[in-house]
């Protein structure tokens, strides 16, 4: 007699699933949007299964959040090792993440993370960890008050287009700009 064979489990692909569906609602709608139920529901799992790879939904949401980082972090490094201007070159790269809507396969991530950053400030100390290091690795191309000032602004920026007080025409132009005065000689 045949025996036949369960398909194994992949714990990793589950988890991999059950962190994206948590970065998608929380780019939707912050931690109020995120329910183990609703993310379970959204994985095709029941909520035993988010709670076998996660206790509870702040741990959920704090691995979210260093998921999320790690792609930014790759992608920061990626778009600054084609850049051949040294000066602001970290900053160009936090302007240009900022603004991607997809990264390694990962929807929506600087929307999840903000929102998550905006409605529970429990977590931002990660993130301010994240961009406190890259500051402190890239001091000695990104440490003036003109980029600081533009990195502030960029952050307004995204806040502005999220919440679509400005357009993606202007968004688009202001990015521009921003980018333009990272280089030394056009700050001004």
């Amino acid at each position: 007699m045949k025996e036949i064979q369960q398909p194994k489990k992949q714990p990793e692909i589950i988890r991999k699933r059950i962190i994206e569906q948590t970065i998608i609602l929380a780019s939707e709608k912050g931690i109020s949007g995120i329910s183990l139920q609703s993310v379970a529901n959204g994985v095709g799992v029941t909520k035993g299964g988010i709670y076998h790879h996660f206790a509870n939904k702040d741990i959920l949401i704090e691995e979210m959040i260093h998921e999320i980082i790690r792609h930014l972090n790759r992608k920061v490094e990626e778009i600054i090792s084609n850049d051949d201007t040294e000066y602001g070159k970290f900053t160009r790269a936090y302007i240009h993440i900022t603004f991607m809507e997809e990264i390694d396969g990962l929807v929506s991530p600087w929307s999840a993370l903000s929102m998550t950053m905006i409605t529970d400030k429990k977590f931002n100390s990660i993130f301010g960890k994240w961009l406190k290091s890259k500051l402190d690795f890239y001091q000695s191309t990104d440490d003036s008050a003109e980029l600081g000032i533009i990195r502030l602004a960029n952050e307004g920026l995204w806040l502005q287009s999220v919440t679509e007080i400005v357009d993606l025409t202007q968004t688009v132009k202001c990015k521009q700009d921003l980018i333009r005065r990272t280089y030394k000689n056009n700050c001004k």
